[in-house]
């Protein structure tokens, strides 16, 4: 590896170093862009995370709307129409690629 080999791997190191510190902490992030559609469609035979909420009935307007939804409900379409068991592991895996995306991956 030539010099400038070395050089651009500590640049590509640095970029990474500086992305993963931008992801630290908490951060308010749009649901559209953890629940991608590439995301949904890979998990489950909906287009979109809102034809997902559709076919399952569920219908909100605010985050208060959506927290009033009976977790066991949610859980239950979740199982039934995506790869996960429960939302929290839907949400996860969906923050988890988001994380990655963020970090160049």
């Amino acid at each position: 590896m030539t010099l400038s080999g070395f050089d651009d791997l500590s640049n590509m190191l640095d970029d990474l170093d500086k992305r993963a510190r931008e992801l630290d902490g908490e951060h308010a992030v749009p649901v559209e862009d953890i629940l991608t559609p590439a995301f949904v469609s890979s998990c489950s035979e909906f287009a979109s995370i809102d034809a997902f909420f559709g076919a399952g009935g569920f219908s909100f307007e605010s985050q208060e709307e959506f927290e009033r939804i009976p977790d066991e409900e949610l859980d239950s379409h979740v199982r039934a129409t995506t790869t996960y068991g429960d939302w929290d592991e839907m949400l996860t895996a969906a923050g988890e690629q988001y994380a990655l995306r963020q970090l160049g991956f």
